[in-house]
């Protein structure tokens, strides 16, 4: 193939050309100047920051004989001769080969000397997806390796390493770059290729890449073989996918201006467009946010980096919302989106989040949570032992049915499964249950102490619980036997 991808012609082959990794490239440019380097690394962090780039920079680094503040030289013979084909850099994906028997094999070989360089490295990418059988294999050779041998693991998902894995390796956790610098990259990569472009257009990309640079050099390229001419913020929402700005702008402002017939109107033609729910979710959740920002931040307009006429709608729509709205409209379409991939109607979960949205004012739906919070919270402390309750058996049903409710939020999910199959009356300071056998022994060996204790705690200290086996057949008449007020339990 002639083309060649952006992201693969524009990988860095030094550590300057390493993106938004300053923390980790100053130190292991130090670690080479200095020769104190270590025999494994660790290289974690999300998708497209640089790990196997920075891996295979180090690799030459530390066989170069002529290093520059710490990069290799690429033009001594070392270099070029590791720059092709070699043994003594070896890159493995760990997915395709996280047997045992790949393990055993880098265990026999890595004995053997370099052939070019000083160093031998393994680049293992994707170390993660390694079995556990390889990873116990790995352990003595990665913590005493032959003083030529050095490990670079790479992985997306550190949680899944062995502690012992770990704390045998210098770990460096790549961090997703900022927008800022990601948009001055692909400005720099359009400069160099001749691609005409504007400023939005450039942060728009950026912002889409999420902190990946791999992930805005792919789109970037997509948008490259657009077309001849100015890539404009327009172009690359097109290409992104994303639903057209008037129609997300609309759809916003009459959920904020609590319009249902406009919201239910306008969601029907951006459907009708052919426009994806899931991806209508995440465009008015950037569009609430950008709101959010224009209402709070007094530099809006640099943090958002957006066209005139589309700032201009933002500021519109801040000025008649609140924040706590706002607030409030994130979470629920964040908590929708997650919600759509099992919905069988996404359309009609759509709809009725977003009227549930328009309808709420922000401020009660918190304010009205927090007190109900603080009622359930203070409820035990109103039922206090000190309080003495009076329970006589008008109310006696209320309080057995509130034993029921403090246990179910207290999760006890199997007493209340038992307290369905149990009766209970009062006589005299004792709560009598009877029960079968089973729950008769159930509740004797494992939460007798538990309930006494919170009947205590809920109607004084003078009540106390009192335990009746009787087969199924004799329930009824065992209570009857109790006395005439007796209070079943629903």
């Amino acid at each position: 193939m002639s083309y060649v991808a952006l992201y693969r012609k524009y990988r860095p082959d030094n550590f300057d050309g390493v993106i938004g990794q300053d923390h980790i490239v100053n130190t292991l440019k130090n670690q080479i100047a200095t020769g104190k380097v270590s025999h494994a690394y660790l290289f974690c962090g999300t998708r497209g920051t640089g790990k196997t780039s920075t891996a295979k920079i180090f690799a030459r680094a530390v066989n170069c004989i002529d290093s520059t503040d710490g990069n290799p030289c690429g033009k001594c013979h070392t270099c070029k001769r590791l720059a092709e084909a070699n043994l003594d850099i070896i890159e493995m994906d760990a997915a395709s080969n996280n047997g045992v028997d790949y393990a055993r094999d880098i265990r026999e070989k890595v004995q053997y000397p370099p052939q070019i360089g000083k160093y031998k490295v393994y680049i293992i990418d994707e170390v993660h997806m390694l079995s556990t059988g390889a990873f116990n294999a790995l352990l003595k050779t990665l913590e005493e390796p032959p003083a030529h041998a050095m490990f670079i693991l790479c992985t997306t998902e550190v949680h899944k390493i062995p502690a012992t894995i770990l704390s045998r390796c210098m770990r460096f956790d790549f961090r997703l770059a900022p927008t800022d610098v990601l948009a001055s990259h692909v400005a720099s990569i359009y400069d160099k290729e001749g691609k005409a472009y504007t400023k939005e257009a450039v942060f728009a990309i950026a912002t889409a890449g999420e902190g990946s640079v791999r992930d805005s050099l792919s789109i970037a390229d997509r948008c490259y073989s657009l077309g001849q001419g100015q890539l404009t913020y327009d172009d690359v929402m097109n290409v992104l996918g994303v639903s057209s700005r008037q129609g997300v702008s609309q759809l916003a402002n009459a959920v904020l201006d609590n319009q249902a017939g406009a919201i239910l109107q306008t969601v029907d033609s951006l459907v009708n467009q052919g426009k994806d729910i899931g991806r209508l979710c995440k465009d008015l959740q950037i569009h609430f946010r950008n709101v959010l920002v224009a209402k709070t931040c007094s530099n809006a307009k640099q943090l958002l980096c957006l066209p005139d006429d589309a700032f201009d709608a933002i500021m519109d729509a801040a000025k008649g919302a609140t924040v706590n709205k706002l607030l409030y409209a994130i979470d629920c379409l964040a908590r929708m989106e997650a919600d759509l991939r099992f919905a069988l109607s996404p359309l009609m979960l759509f709809e009725a989040t977003l009227l549930r949205v328009g309808a709420s004012t922000g401020e009660v739906d918190v304010e009205g949570l927090e007190r109900r919070i603080t009622r359930l919270e203070q409820q035990p402390k109103n039922l206090a032992a000190d309080t003495m309750l009076v329970v006589d058996r008008t109310n006696f049903q209320s309080v057995w049915n509130g034993i029921k409710v403090e246990l179910e939020r207290q999760k006890y999910n199997v007493l209340v499964e038992i307290w369905k199959q149990i009766e209970a009356k009062l006589e005299g300071d004792t709560f009598v249950v009877v029960c079968q056998k089973g729950y008769y022994e159930l509740i004797q060996s494992d939460y007798y102490n538990l309930l006494q204790e919170m009947l205590k705690r809920m109607v004084g200290l003078k009540f106390s619980l009192q335990l009746k086996q009787v087969k199924k057949d004799n329930v009824d008449q065992q209570l009857s036997s109790l006395g005439s007020n007796v209070q079943f339990s629903k």
